[in-house]
């Protein structure tokens, strides 16, 4: 891989669009209101150590996206009220009123909530309303999960979990075969397959799988690698870091076959201390010696900005599937970059896309309806193509055979987990002890205090069988 390539590697956006990404972030949240003057380019430039040109072409950006008003010598001004993170729109199709009287309100909740995602959603929620003209949609399209009540929710378990919609207040996958029978027959993905507790209640219509982000001289992993193995494997020739760029903890330890979660009794459990602690010393290796690069700190958005210890650069970055639109995906490839194969191993990081349905809703029969459409080819093959999920047909993803494969497997493979409470504790009691570990802070006791952690998590009530 030449120079080129590698500084390419390091961001894949620049900084003034990574500076536009934070202050956006903070416009959305409210730090200035409509109104409120923000700091000038200089003490922006210092508060987020850029400069002062970078400051400028942010707010440039800032200017274009309607967030800002700026003048030279005037000042910068924000034009947002604060409560863009939560952006809500109405679908209403051709109403039925008269004699029938009001259409039946539906609040649907989705996890997605980018300006390119808006396209997908927004044709198919309109086609919803067109064509059933009994339901009016209000959809509120959102990365924090809000105190609403809604109908439907569309996105990760882990993102449903959040927003409320838990296994014990949402309706059981059971209710579609009341109504409609086995739609999920001829699928690769069905609600047993994404099963938490004794009782599934999700009900998938896509997945979103992992890539890996490199140089066109990335090296290919081998059949059944994992991630710590193709690492190890590029480590040995190498004469400088590999610089591995993981995308979180989680992923990476359910790869590596460690599992934390006994997912019939929606519980954490502790692996045995061998395995974990054969697991640990591998990652600890490889991220001292600057081949596997953890994600530290802050970011800015989706993207990636890593704050390290050292500075290493990244060379290989996970990937995601729904990461980025198809005009971001050709301008990583303008920058010499390419999408390989993630070395998934055992255990590949699939994430289910899932719907769930509230138990105190009304329409559960029209919320199954909204499914369906989700389910049919036409339109799981335009979420395919505008990057939002991967269908669930095998007839559509024959360019993904592996990913086919790998469904039909039925494995269990997603590394989200769809309890909030079981959520955190995971991050607070594994994923900070192993940072702990890899930075020399825990030695050998970090079995006995992440199972300390768990014994006390589940003695105090928080585990829920």
């Amino acid at each position: 891989m030449n120079k080129k390539q590698d500084s390419h590697i390091v961001m894949i956006k620049h900084k003034h669009q990574q500076l536009f990404d934070l202050l956006r972030g903070e416009l959305r949240s409210g730090t200035w209101p409509n109104g409120a003057k923000l700091p000038n380019l200089k003490e922006l430039a210092a508060q987020y150590n850029v400069s002062v040109n970078v400051a400028s072409k942010a707010v440039e950006l800032l200017k274009e996206a309607g967030l800002v008003s700026a003048k030279v010598g005037g000042g910068i001004y924000s034009k947002t009220s604060g409560q863009a993170s939560l952006v809500e729109f109405k679908y209403s199709g051709d109403r039925l009123f008269g004699q029938y009287g009001e259409a039946k309100q539906i609040h649907v909740l989705v996890e997605d909530s980018q300006e390119w995602q808006f396209v997908f959603w927004n044709a198919f929620f309109a086609r919803i309303t067109r064509e059933n003209p009994d339901i009016e949609l209000q959809v509120s399209y959102n990365t924090s999960p809000v105190d609403c009540k809604f109908d439907l929710a569309l996105g990760s378990p882990a993102f449903l979990a959040h927003a409320g919609f838990t296994t014990e207040n949402i309706m059981p996958a059971s209710v579609m075969n009341e109504f409609y029978g086995d739609v999920y027959a001829d699928l690769l993905l069905a609600p047993d397959d994404i099963r938490w507790g004794p009782t599934p209640c999700y009900f998938p219509y896509g997945v979103i799988n992992y890539y890996l982000l490199g140089g066109k001289e990335t090296p290919l992993p081998e059949p059944r690698e994992c991630v710590l193995d193709y690492i190890e494997r590029i480590a040995k020739g190498a004469n400088r870091p590999v610089g591995y760029g993981i995308h979180n903890c989680r992923s990476l330890l359910d790869n590596s076959g460690l599992n934390f979660l006994d997912r019939e009794n929606r519980r954490l459990v502790m692996p045995p201390a061998q395995d974990l602690l054969a697991v640990f010393e591998r990652i600890r290796k490889l991220y001292r010696a600057g081949h596997l690069i953890w994600p530290h700190g802050r970011f800015s958005d989706y993207e990636q900005i890593y704050h390290m210890e050292e500075n290493q650069p990244i060379r290989i970055a996970e990937y995601s599937f729904n990461r980025n639109d198809q005009d971001e995906r050709k301008k990583l490839a303008e920058r010499g970059l390419t999408l390989i194969p993630y070395p998934g191993g055992s255990h590949p990081i699939i994430i289910s896309e899932a719907a769930a349905i509230s138990r105190r809703s009304y329409f559960v029969e029209e919320c199954l309806r909204i499914i369906l459409k989700l389910l049919e080819p036409s339109v799981q093959q335009q979420g395919q193509k505008l990057c939002i999920f991967q269908p669930i047909h095998a007839a559509l993803l024959k360019n993904e055979s592996k990913l086919a494969g790998q469904l039909r497997e039925k494995a269990q493979t997603d590394p989200t987990i769809p309890d909030a409470d079981l959520h955190r504790a995971f991050n607070y009691f594994v994923s900070w002890e192993l940072f702990y570990y890899i930075n020399g802070k825990r030695g050998n006791d970090v079995c006995g205090f992440i199972e300390k952690k768990i014994n006390h998590y589940i003695n105090t009530g928080g585990n829920r069988p």
